[in-house]
Protein backbone atom coordinates (compact mmCIF):
# COMPACT_ATOMS: atom_id res chain seq x y z
CA UNK A 1 0.00 0.00 0.00
CA UNK A 2 2.25 2.57 0.88
CA UNK A 3 4.64 2.03 -2.19
CA UNK A 4 1.61 2.90 -4.35
CA UNK A 5 1.65 6.30 -1.97
CA UNK A 6 3.84 8.86 -4.20
CA UNK A 7 1.57 9.47 -6.75
CA UNK A 8 -0.45 11.45 -4.15
CA UNK A 9 3.19 13.54 -3.13
CA UNK A 10 2.12 13.25 0.44
CA UNK A 11 4.56 15.00 2.88
CA UNK A 12 5.01 11.05 4.69
CA UNK A 13 3.61 7.80 3.83
CA UNK A 14 0.87 7.98 6.72
CA UNK A 15 -0.05 11.41 6.13
CA UNK A 16 -3.15 9.82 4.05
CA UNK A 17 -4.71 8.22 7.44
CA UNK A 18 -3.56 11.10 9.24
CA UNK A 19 -6.40 13.58 10.53
CA UNK A 20 -5.01 16.92 10.45
CA UNK A 21 -3.48 16.28 6.89
CA UNK A 22 -6.66 15.25 5.74
CA UNK A 23 -8.58 18.54 7.26
CA UNK A 24 -6.03 20.30 5.00
CA UNK A 25 -6.15 18.16 1.93
CA UNK A 26 -8.55 15.30 2.11
CA UNK A 27 -8.40 14.68 -2.08
CA UNK A 28 -5.73 11.83 -1.41
CA UNK A 29 -7.63 9.92 0.84
CA UNK A 30 -10.43 9.88 -1.04
CA UNK A 31 -8.78 8.96 -4.06
CA UNK A 32 -7.15 5.93 -2.58
CA UNK A 33 -10.61 4.54 -0.92
CA UNK A 34 -11.82 5.20 -4.65
CA UNK A 35 -8.67 2.71 -6.06
CA UNK A 36 -9.47 -0.03 -2.79
CA UNK A 37 -12.60 0.29 -2.75
CA UNK A 38 -13.91 -2.80 -5.68
CA UNK A 39 -16.76 -0.91 -6.88
CA UNK A 40 -18.17 -3.49 -10.18
CA UNK A 41 -14.80 -3.72 -10.75
CA UNK A 42 -15.03 -7.28 -9.21
CA UNK A 43 -17.50 -9.95 -9.27
CA UNK A 44 -18.30 -12.25 -6.74
CA UNK A 45 -16.44 -15.42 -7.61
CA UNK A 46 -18.48 -19.40 -7.22
CA UNK A 47 -17.33 -19.38 -3.87
CA UNK A 48 -19.16 -16.49 -3.15
CA UNK A 49 -22.42 -17.60 -4.37
CA UNK A 50 -22.07 -20.61 -3.03
CA UNK A 51 -21.69 -19.86 0.82
CA UNK A 52 -25.31 -17.09 -0.52
CA UNK A 53 -26.48 -21.04 -1.66
CA UNK A 54 -26.00 -22.37 1.76
CA UNK A 55 -27.51 -19.88 3.09
CA UNK A 56 -30.36 -19.64 1.07
CA UNK A 57 -31.39 -23.34 2.03
CA UNK A 58 -30.60 -22.72 5.69
CA UNK A 59 -27.27 -24.77 5.84
CA UNK A 60 -24.47 -21.81 6.83
CA UNK A 61 -24.97 -20.86 10.54
CA UNK A 62 -22.33 -18.17 10.05
CA UNK A 63 -19.78 -16.60 7.79
CA UNK A 64 -17.01 -15.63 8.83
CA UNK A 65 -15.15 -13.13 6.43
CA UNK A 66 -13.22 -10.20 6.59
CA UNK A 67 -15.44 -8.87 3.57
CA UNK A 68 -13.35 -5.93 2.71
CA UNK A 69 -13.81 -6.12 -0.92
CA UNK A 70 -17.56 -6.41 0.05
CA UNK A 71 -17.89 -9.37 -2.75
CA UNK A 72 -20.13 -11.59 0.00
CA UNK A 73 -22.75 -8.50 -0.19
CA UNK A 74 -22.47 -8.24 -3.94
CA UNK A 75 -24.01 -11.87 -4.00
CA UNK A 76 -26.59 -11.52 -1.59
CA UNK A 77 -25.35 -12.50 1.58
CA UNK A 78 -26.81 -10.66 4.59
Amino acid sequence: LYSNLQKYNLPFAEAVFDIDYFVRNPLPFYALAKEMWPGHRYKPTPAHHFFRLLHDKGKLLRCFSQNIDSLERQAGLP
